[in-house]
């Protein structure tokens, strides 16, 4: 099989393992702790993404340490504090929304962007965040704009909101290690940095001083909890973020950004068959203005 045709099926698969990420999140309400979900899931991928990394990690010791400050602050933010906001937004809201939400990134990178030379947006691009962003309005609120005044119900898909411009940010700050640390060799240094400073801190205080329980929430579920974990750990965690450096790799960052649009399908999908979720009108109108709108900011401004 050719590399790019390999690199294409290793999007996809990145794009299902990632979507179906927050349906096994929504679906653990209430069989795994919070903490305990965000914490395993990196607890057990490190030790296999460090056995891979750390030739590399070796080789790039000087660097990584020179730039400690600035990787700790991306894993703790990018990593850490985005992995809890992106669970809890599973947690507490629909597994389809959250995922819309998501893909809503590429957007806020171009937002957060604007202040470079090269990346200054025309009335294309404005009108394109515009519509963007009206549709993420019209999912966090579920159809009804006047709504979002009640926060408190849309906790879930607020907090989504927040882990989709938390990435965008992450991915701004990680571009200027482009070409000095291998792809997979960041991800899992800053990955470190942000199970230490924060999921781990996080998942202890929950334990020892909230009392809440190590693994599962209901006494009996332990196997369930566990194999939810495992597979969140070894599914999206490892191999997605595995696969999707290898299909970057392969046929380039601009392409492979592209698939990830269809993360927010397979989790729907996979929401509507194991969750019983309903896909309402307004999930559909409110996705393609998405779409729609990510297509404008990306299109090329004419000078």
């Amino acid at each position: 099989m050719r590399p790019t045709t390999l690199g294409i099926c290793a999007l996809l698969a990145t794009a299902v393992l990632w979507g179906s990420n927050h349906v096994v999140a929504r679906a653990a309400n209430g069989i795994v702790p919070l903490a305990a979900f965000v914490f395993w899931r990196w607890a057990l991928a490190l030790p296999i993404m460090l056995a891979i990394a750390w030739p590399s990690i070796r080789r790039h010791r000087a660097l990584i340490r020179s730039e400690w400050r600035d990787l700790c602050l991306i894993g703790t933010l990018g990593v850490g504090v985005f992995s809890a906001l992106l669970v809890a937004g599973a947690y507490y809201s629909r597994a389809v929304e959250v995922s819309m939400i998501n893909a809503t990134t590429p957007a806020w990178v171009a937002l957060m962007s604007v202040h470079h030379r090269d990346s200054r947006l025309g009335g294309v691009q404005w009108a394109g965040l515009s519509i963007a962003m009206l549709g993420t309005l019209l999912i966090i609120s579920r159809g009804d704009l006047t709504s979002l005044t009640q926060i408190e119900a849309r906790t879930g898909n607020f907090l989504a909101l927040a882990a989709a411009i938390l990435f965008a940010w992450f991915g701004i700050r990680l571009r200027r290690y482009s070409g000095r640390l291998p792809a997979f060799t960041l991800t899992t240094v800053t990955a470190v940095f942000g199970t230490a400073i924060i999921s781990l801190p996080y998942y202890l205080i929950a334990v020892y001083v909230l009392h809440l329980p190590v693994l599962a929430t209901v006494p009996g579920t332990e196997v369930t909890a566990a194999l939810i974990i495992l597979y969140c750990a070894v599914g999206p965690t490892l191999l997605g973020n595995a696969f999707f450096i290898y299909g970057l790799s392969v046929i380039g960052p601009q392409r492979a950004s592209s698939f990830l649009y269809a993360a927010p399908i397979a989790s729907s999908v996979l929401a509507v068959v194991f969750l019983g979720e309903i896909l309402r009108p307004y999930h559909f109108v409110g996705y393609a203005m998405i779409l729609t709108g990510l297509v404008m900011v990306n299109r090329r401004r004419s000078e």
